[in-house]
């Protein structure tokens, strides 16, 4: 049981880190739930979307 919350709050950083780079949330957030932490490191270190201004509104 506890693995299933922890799943679900890299789920959720995943979602704040796509969001905060101008990615497509809900994608990054089901990526997040099928491969768990290193999607918020992948995330990491992708560039910001050109075009947008990045960070969190």
């Amino acid at each position: 049981m506890p693995y299933i919350f922890l799943w679900i709050v890299f789920a959720c950083a995943a979602y704040s880190l796509a969001k905060g780079k101008g990615r497509n949330k809900m994608m990054w957030f089901c990526i997040g739930l099928l491969i768990g932490p290193f999607a918020s490191l992948i995330l990491a270190f992708i560039p910001t979307v050109p075009g947008t201004k990045g960070g969190y509104k």
